[in-house]
């Protein structure tokens, strides 16, 4: 368990032990960290600088930022667009995206999806959200590499800014940081290097902490930023399924085709059979698109950002994602179902019926495949293994779907299996957002 104390002086910390996917990475670590200065780690690929990083990241909520040049850009998005987002989480001025993308030289970009940026230019952008913030840490993970020089005085320029106002700086980084000092006058630079399981270098120290809670004044400072913004999160998402429609579409036609083979396969089938053929394609459709509905938010590091925060806010930013991801799939869905559901010969109260019952397991199976999501990233790509573990837990929405859309037929109400998936839903996204925090928190360890 790393402890960590912050104060206006300095920032101390202390571990047993640096371990990533099980593998102990090093010894005990200890080091401090002064505000004026930038700190170096250096070492050979693996032997977890990234992993340290993340670390602090995740016993300072709130009151550092985790930066990476990728830092939560989604190619789907303008450039103009994410900025926005990032500055309506950091509680900042909407109004300075201008002025931002003025100091890293995208003025004349701020219109263009961020997949047509450079390396480079992705690596400017990322900057907007340290010059931006009001963190007193920043933990900067290879920063420099896709800079050039005017990006790197920029960086600089943010820097002694960030110096002026009490700011520790500590980065991972295979490049000279000496470029740094060439626009950073007097600002010394320490280095330590993380290697055969041991941290050497000008900032290591015998730090003994007490166990004693961290300083919360610079969580005061920092508490305007705390809480993500819930429209902001709508506006991301729907941002980005504007830019990757195909994304949702490519489950449509999964349906499309798997209804469409059966109707080709089998002739005209029986009402029963073309039902239950819907509902179990349906869940395919559903099971295969959900293993991608925050991989890349992970990817690029937007699921620390919304941590970072704080860790309250991975619960709203997963219900939220659930409950758009749910419109979505209605929208898109049931209305091909309709569509293949005439061509398998039902009447149109039985369509309608069906697309009823639809909706409602599309809502009741979502808050599910909202945590298997986060199971198969957790076990780093098992997704046959989840699914397979997943499976019975469908068969619930099976049965009560099927019992809904057939129920006008046998001459029985639909109430009373419409209520139990309704149900099903509402638990579900009653309780996934804390087993989603939790979840969240094993990935990013």
């Amino acid at each position: 368990m790393m402890r960590i104390s912050l104060s206006a002086a300095c920032l101390q910390v202390k571990t047993p032990s640096l371990e990533a996917a099980g593998v102990v990475l090093s010894g005990p670590i200890g080091f401090e960290l002064k505000p004026g200065e930038i700190n170096v780690i250096r070492g050979g690929n693996g032997v977890g600088k990234s992993t340290l990083l993340r670390l602090m990241s995740n016993s300072l909520p709130g009151q550092c930022v985790l930066f990476k040049p990728e830092f939560g850009l989604r190619d789907e998005l303008l450039v103009h667009t994410h900025l926005q987002i990032v500055l309506s989480h950091l509680r900042a001025n909407a109004h300075s995206v201008e002025s931002l993308l003025e100091r890293v030289g995208l003025a004349n970009w701020q219109y263009e999806r961020i997949g047509t940026l450079s390396s480079g230019q992705r690596a400017r952008l990322g900057l907007c959200s340290l010059l931006a913030g009001q963190f007193k840490v920043w933990l900067l993970d290879e920063p420099l590499n896709a800079l050039d020089h005017e990006g790197i005085a920029t960086l600089a320029g943010a820097m002694a800014t960030h110096f002026d106002q009490g700011g520790i700086v500590f980065m991972a980084t295979h490049v000279d940081a000496l470029v740094l000092t060439q626009h950073l006058a007097g600002a010394p630079v320490k280095e330590g290097r993380l290697e055969q399981g041991k941290l050497l270098g000008g900032f290591v120290a015998d730090t003994h902490l007490d166990d004693s809670r961290v300083d919360d004044s610079p969580a005061r400072e920092a508490g305007h930023a705390a809480k993500v913004n819930f429209p902001a999160l709508l506006q991301r998402d729907w941002a980005v399924t504007l830019g990757n429609p195909q994304a949702l579409l490519w489950g449509a036609l999964f349906h499309w085709m798997v209804l469409s083979f059966f109707g080709i396969g089998l002739g005209k089938p029986s009402a029963e059979f073309a039902q239950v053929a819907v509902w179990v394609s349906l869940l395919l459709a559903l099971m295969l698109g959900a293993k991608d509905w925050f991989a890349e938010d992970h990817r690029t590091g937007w699921l620390g950002f919304v941590a970072g925060l704080n860790p309250d806010n991975i619960a709203l930013y997963w219900l939220v994602r659930v409950i758009f991801l749910v419109l979505c799939q209605v929208v898109v869905l049931v209305p091909v179902t309709g569509l293949v559901a005439l061509q398998l010969g039902l009447h149109a109260t039985q369509t309608i019926d069906l697309a009823f019952a639809l909706s409602v397991g599309i809502w009741a199976v979502a808050p599910l495949l909202g945590l298997i999501a986060l199971l198969v990233m957790l076990t780093r790509g098992g997704a046959v293994l989840v699914y397979l573990l997943a499976l019975p837990l469908l068969v619930p929405v099976l049965i009560f779907g099927l019992e809904a859309s057939q129920a006008n037929g046998f001459g029985r109400s639909a109430i009373a299996p419409l209520a139990v998936l309704a149900s099903l839903g509402m638990l579900g996204c009653l309780l996934g957002p804390f087993v989603a925090k939790r979840l969240v928190g094993l990935i990013q360890e």
